[in-house]
């Protein structure tokens, strides 16, 4: 029944959509919301209306689809539809979708490229000519150009004229160009309607060189590097320009949020030893492949953990409260590390920790640590006497806690920096190095101690 109603609920406001009788069109991400849920109600609905949906808004419905649902959408679309499409998108759009596309069925990818214009097939082979993690692949070649030659009359009129028409969305600068298409200068659209406006940008720019001197990358940079600079000047847009500095495009502030939530993702599934393209896809066996061999690693670090405790199985048949107590050594050790290994590969994500700096963040770790370790060193030795009456026993416990949260402070700092010093993702595998330390260190410095100081 609830099914039902719901499903009625998505036709009509689709029907309404479509008939263009609501007061406020929908957002595109409403409309992506709305098929997402229509398609885990009725398949052949949701089929029906990806149909019947114009072109403009079609190509940010597609965008949002995972690969399975895509998959359904294109078998149901026909090649004239998906090229005018993909002509509605903004280059950088485009290409993304083409992709998607490509990675589904080839064969129908290039007879959509086939379908576009030689500027549009040329611009998105540029963009597909870049590395995923080069600036270049994440720009949109619209942008907002005026010759330094032209003055600011012109140059209003023939903004209004491309926004009347559509032809541009989200400008809030101007980029001026100089007489070999090279980038001079950037111009806020608020600072433009102060100007004179029979003056040329050239006269303007003369007087005023720094102010309007060009924040830019270029087109090989890396993309992380390019969203810290969006941080860190707190930027709308950026324009990206080649090693002669020619002015190809521009990125965007929304392409970075989705930048920074594909790195956030990324590190939590590296994090937890796990690859994002193999889990967001459909073959179970290559998910428990790619899941299996971490947890071979880790099951490796336990049985060494184990090792550990085997060489003291003589003092723990000896004084079974050893065995009562060690996993809280362990469990412990192992919670500060891993709270000391999340702030460093956060910090070292976002760039707030590099080559000049990361000697403070280490001895900051370490002393929040060793503060940590005498405060419940004393609980957990105060604890351990209450249960066990030992006195020996509370304050090797103590002691072991003591030294194990100043090992996991250090050991969780300086892991992701190790890593990031070889060139790899500091939040790959770092936890189960992490656990193998803290465990077998504190096992081994509170056993050991037990056998020294009780036998």
């Amino acid at each position: 029944m609830r099914i039902g109603r719901d499903l009625n609920q998505l036709v009509d406001m689709l029907e309404a959509f479509l008939r263009n009788q609501r007061e406020k069109r929908l957002h595109y991400s409403e409309l992506s919301k709305i098929f997402i849920r229509l398609r885990k109600l009725d398949k052949e609905k949701f089929l029906e209306y990806i149909k019947r949906m114009p072109s403009k808004d079609l190509g940010d419905i597609l965008l949002s689809l995972s690969e399975n649902v895509l998959e359904e959408a294109l078998e149901a679309l026909s090649v004239k539809k998906l090229v005018s499409t993909i002509k509605r998108l903004e280059s950088d759009d485009a290409t993304d979708l083409l992709q998607d596309i490509e990675d589904i069925d080839e064969e129908l990818a290039a007879e959509i490229l086939e379908g576009l214009d030689y500027k549009e097939q040329e611009e998105i082979q540029l963009l597909k000519s870049y590395e995923e993690d080069q600036a270049g692949a994440y720009m949109q070649t619209e942008v907002f150009v005026a010759s330094d030659s032209e003055t600011v009359k012109e140059t209003i009129e023939r903004f209004r004229i491309l926004k009347v028409n559509g032809e541009l969305e989200n400008v809030s600068s101007v980029f001026i160009t100089g007489d070999y298409k090279n980038l001079v200068a950037t111009i806020s659209l608020e600072d433009i309607i102060l100007f004179d406006l029979n003056n040329s940008f050239k006269e303007l720019i003369i007087k005023s060189p720094e102010k309007y001197k060009p924040r830019y990358v270029r087109d090989v940079d890396d993309i992380e590097d390019v969203a810290k600079l969006f941080r860190e000047y707190d930027l709308s847009a950026i324009p990206v320009v080649d090693d002669h500095g020619y002015l190809l495009g521009r990125i965007t502030m929304d392409d970075i949020y989705d930048i920074v939530q594909e790195i956030a993702t990324e590190q939590i599934y590296n994090f937890a030893g796990v690859d994002e393209d193999v889990e967001t896809g459909k073959i179970v066996l290559n998910v428990s492949r790619n899941r299996g061999k971490w947890q071979f690693l880790n099951m490796c670090t336990a049985f060494f953990a184990a090792s550990v405790i085997g060489r003291f199985q003589g003092t723990i048949e000896g004084l079974p409260a050893l065995a009562v107590l060690m996993p809280i050594v362990a469990s412990m050790g192992g919670n500060t590390g891993n709270q000391a290994l999340t702030v460093m590969v956060r910090q070292l994500a976002v760039g707030d920790v590099d080559n000049s700096n990361w000697l403070q963040s280490l001895v900051k770790e370490i002393l929040v640590a060793v503060m940590n370790g005498f405060i419940f060193a004393v609980l957990v030795a105060s604890g351990s006497y209450m249960w066990f009456k030992n006195f020996k026993i509370s304050i090797i416990m103590g002691i072991a806690i003591l030294v194990n949260f100043a090992i996991a402070g250090l050991c969780g700092t300086m892991i992701p920096l190790f890593l990031k010093k070889m060139n790899t993702d500091p939040a790959v595998g770092s936890s189960i190095l992490l656990t193998m330390i803290t465990d077998a260190l504190g096992f081994f410095i509170f056993l050991g101690m037990a056998k020294i100081f009780i036998y």
